[in-house]
């Protein structure tokens, strides 16, 4: 049985230390701890000695230097203390504020660690209140990694914050995605409120439904073999289907298979954004180029289609579909 894991990304900073620590105090089961020191020290609350830390909680373990860089020697030993010290339900990973989280779930998924553990989310929690100062200063690379690799982004704002001020924050994160079909999910978390639920489960897959009005007919999802496949229809001046084939982040393709396939089709299909995850890399294809990506969610492909040209192009899409699918290893 692998423990699961949900490993919680960001700057340093009151919202993440306090969502870390209410989460683990409402869990129903125990859960423990694991915190990337690194450049953050906001742990433990008083002393610095790991003995210490053991003797007032059995679940909290420390990992010194970058655990994105030794996660497999660094966090393997972690999890055989800990299991010498209890039965844990669920494991949360502290990355500290320089930590490289697309590396960090690479390594998580990756043996020898994927056998003992199964990461559940990667959440990155922000301070509202500075947010706008460290995109504007030398974090911001830190802060960008972060959300661009992140599943869902925690807001953290102060009660008085006014909900302008919060919408500006959220825009800010909205402009941090590369393409708007990977754009991590959003929450605000008003400071003395309760917190934003730990997820228990894989969030794969969510289809989500169609709004009425928009555009002809058709299915919420269709079988795409192994993946998802969903049309979504957006409300706008110029409504347009939103195609998105989707497969979950275990899955792994073939690179060369890949941009065969995208190429074949990709004058017939016009604008396509990818991201997928190859042997080597997760890769982004977007105006006809591949390059390296932090996305970390799933294996995506996203396509806007304008209705009227739905219909004509249900055959070939519904084809793009199988020739993804083909291109997983070992299918």
């Amino acid at each position: 049985m692998r423990l699961p894991v949900t490993v919680v990304a960001g700057l340093a900073g009151p919202g993440k230390a306090g969502l870390i620590e209410r989460w683990r105090a409402a869990a129903p089961q125990p859960s423990a701890l694991v915190i990337d020191r690194g450049d953050d020290f906001k742990f433990p609350r008083a002393g610095d000695r790991a003995d210490e830390d053991v003797a007032t909680d059995p679940g909290l373990e420390r990992v010194g230097g970058c655990v994105c860089c030794t996660a497999s020697a660094a966090l393997g030993a972690s999890l055989r203390r800990l299991s010498r010290r209890g039965a844990w339900a669920h494991l949360l990973i502290d990355l500290n504020g320089a930590a490289h989280p697309a590396a960090f779930v690479d390594a998580l998924r990756a043996p020898p660690l994927a056998g003992a553990v199964r990461l559940v989310e990667l959440v990155c929690v922000i301070d509202a209140e500075r947010l706008s100062a460290r995109l504007a200063g030398p974090q911001r690379r830190w802060l960008v990694e972060q959300v661009q690799s992140a599943d869902r982004v925690v807001l953290w704002a102060p009660t008085a914050m006014p909900p302008a001020a919060i919408d500006e924050r959220v825009g800010q994160l909205l402009a941090l995605a590369v393409d708007p079909g990977f754009v991590p999910e959003i929450q605000v978390w008003r400071d003395r409120t309760p917190p934003p639920p730990i997820e228990a489960g894989e969030r794969w897959p969510a289809v989500p439904s169609i709004p009425v009005g928009h555009g002809p007919a058709a299915p919420a999802a269709c079988p795409g073999g192994q993946a998802s496949v969903l049309l979504a229809a957006t409300p706008g001046e110029v409504p347009r289907w939103h195609w998105r084939w989707r497969a979950p982040p275990d899955k792994v393709f073939d690179r060369p298979r890949l941009i065969e396939v995208v190429a074949a089709l990709a004058h017939e299909l016009g604008d396509i954004a990818a991201v997928l995850r190859t042997e080597r890399e997760w890769y982004r294809y977007q105006a006809g180029r591949w390059e390296p990506d932090l996305w970390r969610r799933d294996s995506r492909v996203v396509l806007s289609i304008e209705p009227g040209r739905l219909a004509s192009r249900q055959a070939l899409l519904a084809r793009f579909a199988d020739r993804l699918n083909a291109c997983e290893l070992g299918a």
